[in-house]
């Protein structure tokens, strides 16, 4: 009995200075922390002093044959830190200054067909964005010569497009009942139920559409 208190009380008063120990040393042990202070929470919190940026590119398309005033031709970026616009000390690089580049007022400028990166650096850090370089469409009509569909069946739209050379990315097809007809991003389209129905091809680019009208039979 008297072994067992000599022992309890000797495991007491170590436990006692191990504590005091870990409390002097603000709860570390060597270099590792048992306990997390405020002071330790600032220097693993690497996100509260690194500034986060983002990158916003006014227009993912640009007309490499736009004329030098026409705003299709180059596009403003904005800079953001932390939510905020960034208005000086930053950079911007263009990945192929042979497709877009970047002027002396810090926009993107179409020189050429094709995809480049813009990258801005800011403190350090970087951000990016893709941009795509496009000749638009000046013109397109459909040339389809079957007007009616078979439920069940599809029907890939033609669209004839001018320059032959024009990008076809900045299209997309709608139908006016998809209860009837469905369309898909190829402009493929699936009889569903008989009825008339009306197809539209929109390019958002130049804003301009056209429409095309079906029948869909059993």
């Amino acid at each position: 009995m008297k072994k067992s208190l000599k022992y309890s009380a000797f495991l007491f008063i170590i436990v006692g200075l191990v504590s005091l120990y870990i409390v002097l040393n603000k709860g570390h042990v060597g270099t590792y922390a048992l306990v997390k202070t405020s002071e330790d929470q600032g220097k693993d919190d690497s996100s509260a002093i690194i500034p986060q940026i983002s990158i916003e590119v006014e227009k993912e398309y640009l007309s490499s044959t736009a004329k030098k005033n026409d705003d299709k031709g180059f596009s403003d970026v904005k800079v953001i830190k932390d939510g905020e616009m960034v208005t000086e000390g930053y950079t911007l690089t263009s990945s192929d200054e042979k497709i877009a580049k970047i002027n002396e007022d810090n926009q993107v400028v179409a020189v050429s067909d094709g995809r480049a990166t813009i990258t801005a650096s800011y403190d350090g850090i970087e951000a990016s964005k893709d941009i795509k370089v496009i000749t638009p469409i000046k013109s397109m009509s459909f040339t389809t010569t079957n007007s009616t569909v078979r439920v069940g069946k599809d029907l890939q739209m033609k669209l004839q497009v001018t320059p032959s050379n024009a990008s076809l990315d900045t299209l997309s097809y709608e139908s006016s009942d998809e209860e009837i007809a469905t369309v898909d991003s190829s402009g493929i389209v699936t009889g569903v139920a008989p009825g008339k129905v009306k197809i539209t091809v929109y390019d958002s680019f130049t804003e301009t559409e056209k429409t095309v009208n079906l029948t869909i039979r059993k």
